[in-house]
């Protein structure tokens, strides 16, 4: 796994974040009950690790560095400096300066904000090394032309929601800036590093801006936020990281989150470890302008109107994951219902486990570069193309793709250019017909999994190779001419796992090259969606059965139980085995239609459901022939 942090210069030894939450916040991430510890008199960090246990599962620490003043919540109270905030005046004392309605502090220390300002602002301004610790103790502050909270200089802030309380920031819709300033922007802005925990809760107003800024680091460790922002609810210059807590973000303008710092190439990450979030976005769900990195997070995201969005600007982004880095998920529960692509990386997207769940105007996922699932259930239940990437591979995990073109394409190039004006319809590596050369970079690779297409396009496309080892793939393709549930410029190497493919003829493909035996049916006649397609072999027993979910005139047909030999094809009919998804691990079919008798004579073997030698009908992209 990746670990991406700022620099801080500081000597940071890892600990499990497990043992950092017994010490201090006193909750652990249940995948992490059993890791271990170690750590430094100095300081105390947890980073990014994983490690496989004895079952084959990733286990994984964390992605951001959280350091172990981040997580303390206490403070001494004979130390701390209390603050009444009060529109009769607060009082100003060691520390804290008053200036009308702004509340100054000015040096290092912890401080405890009570009452409210109807109008005014906290800001902290001490030295550039100076910590500050604010425990905000049932706060209201609203400021009509400013932000709430201002922090303007400082090495680090850590604010603590303190225990049963609700705080509450809100800023107005215009800010008085100097004529050449833009920020502050945010109704909690900071310039330094801000960490916020605690289990209290934080609602944010930001009226103007951006609800919760931070120039630097933003940590956030714990609590309860309900956030609405004109722009973006949470933002970050360098990382973004949290490790728990509870967020409800609306935007109507920006992203949910967001780490936005291009100027350093270490920078600009977001890095989610844990927490539930509810995140409605005018623009991207979550965005990162290096790497995004999710686990142990529940997300539900909405972009714009969601899938059906149908008025939402072209020109700009509605995605739900989003980054111009790397993509890294492994594990939680992430629903994505998004105008444009739910999960979306310039470079490549990686997942490992958890549970994915996307609706999408335009593709389920699209990697620049590669797309790697490994592991997890992955369920895209509406997308324009399903999974899109230059390299494809599939090692395991359980994905269902339905797609209102390709379910899976390796093309290459970038598909954030939009020029048809809508979204679905601009085009990632084009077709392969049309005269257009094999492009052999481009592959799909099945090593394990289970995957199941519903596409209205291709079913598995690659402008070059498609290598399939292991795994179940049933593909259910497309039921009208132009596209084949199976399409590939170069080759497709066939030598293991379970191959299940059916759609229209006209257009149809059988593997090019294989070490397990593959087989090429096509029908003379349309069948009806549900009819039962069954091999059974001169010894009566049932080696193949499978119901379509759609019409058809072809089916591709490779198991290991398959071999050369005389086989029965039964149109119809029942099977009394077990059914995942239509295909029949077992039993024997009774009933139906014996067809005629095939005799597969080679590992790729291409016939007609009268048992003749299938006749090449076209040339896809010189992918290899038709049947």
């Amino acid at each position: 796994m990746m670990n991406i942090h700022k620099q801080t210069g500081k000597i940071l030894m890892p600990i499990l974040v497990s043992g950092l939450l017994l010490g201090a916040c006193g909750q652990v991430a249940e995948s992490q009950a059993s890791a271990s510890t170690s750590s430094s008199s100095e300081t105390t960090a947890a980073t990014a690790s994983s490690a496989t246990d004895a079952s084959g599962d990733t286990t994984t620490s964390t992605y951001g560095t959280y350091e172990e003043e981040d997580l303390e919540t206490t403070y001494d109270e004979a130390e701390a400096v209390t603050i009444n905030l009060s529109d009769d005046g607060t009082e100003a004392s060691d520390g804290v300066t008053v200036d009308g309605s702004t509340v100054t502090i000015t040096q290092a220390g912890t401080y405890v904000i009570n009452g409210s300002l109807s109008d005014g602002q906290l800001q902290v301004s001490v030295g550039a090394e100076d910590k500050v610790h604010i425990i905000l103790n049932g706060v209201t502050i609203n400021n009509n032309d400013g932000a709430a909270i201002n922090i303007t200089e400082g090495e680090k802030v850590i604010t603590t929601l303190a225990s049963g309380t609700e705080n509450t920031l809100t800023d107005g819709s215009s800010y008085t800036l100097a004529t050449d300033e833009t920020e502050p922007d945010a109704t909690f802005y900071s310039k330094a590093d801000l960490v916020i925990n605690g289990d209290g809760k934080l609602v944010i107003e930001g009226n103007y801006s951006n609800g919760i800024r931070s120039k630097d680091d933003l940590i956030l460790v714990s609590g309860e936020y309900d956030i609405t922002a004109v722009n973006n609810g949470i933002k970050a210059k360098d990382n973004l990281s949290i490790l728990d807590g509870t967020y409800t973000v609306t935007t109507s303008e920006g992203d949910g989150l967001q780490a936005d710092n291009e100027d350093e190439a270490d920078l600009g990450n977001v890095y989610i470890d844990g927490g539930s979030f509810t995140i409605n976005a005018g623009r991207d769900g979550v965005q990162a302008i290096s790497n995004l990195m999710v686990q142990n997070a529940e997300m539900t995201i909405t972009t714009a109107d969601g899938a059906s969005s149908t008025s939402v600007d072209t020109a700009e982004s509605y995605k739900g994951l989003k980054s111009t880095g790397a993509i890294e998920i492994a594990s939680g529960t992430i629903n994505i219902d998004s105008a444009d692509d739910a999960i979306h990386a310039n470079a490549t997207i990686s997942v490992l486990g958890g549970t994915i769940n996307a609706a999408s105007g335009d593709d389920g996922m699209h990697a620049d570069t590669n797309l790697s699932i490994s592991g997890g259930t992955v369920d895209i239940q509406q997308s324009y193309e399903g999974l899109e990437s230059s390299i494809i591979d599939i090692a395991g995990g359980e994905i269902n793709v339905v797609a209102s073109d390709d379910g899976l394409n390796a093309g290459g190039g970038s598909d954030t250019e939009t020029t048809t004006g809508t979204f679905g319809a601009d085009s990632f590596g084009g077709q392969m017909g049309g005269g257009m050369e094999a492009d052999e970079s481009k592959e799909l690779n099945i090593s394990g999994g289970t995957l199941i297409v519903d596409s209205e396009g291709d079913g598995l496309d690659s402008n070059g190779i498609i290598t399939m080892t292991d795994g179940l793939v049933i593909v259910n393709g497309t039921t009208s001419g132009g596209n084949g549930s199976l399409d590939y410029g170069s080759s497709f190497d066939l030598s293991g796992g379970t191959l299940v493919a059916t759609g229209t003829s006209d257009m149809a493909q059988n593997a090019s090259t294989a070490s397990q035996t593959s087989v090429g049916i096509t029908y003379d006649t349309t069948q009806e969606a549900g009819t039962l397609v069954s091999l059974v072999d001169a010894d009566g027993n049932t080696v193949f059965s499978f119901s379509p979910t759609k019409t058809y005139s072809h089916v591709v047909i490779s198991t290991a139980d398959l071999a050369t030999g005389d086989y029965t094809l039964v149109s119809g009919g029942t099977n009394d085995g077990t059914e995942s998804n239509g295909y029949y691990t077992d039993g024997s079919v009774s009933g139906g239609t014996e067809l005629a008798t095939l005799s597969i004579t080679d590992t790729i073997t291409n016939l007609t459901s009268t048992g003749e030698t299938a006749t090449a009908t076209g040339m896809m992209g010189g992918g290899g022939p038709q049947f």
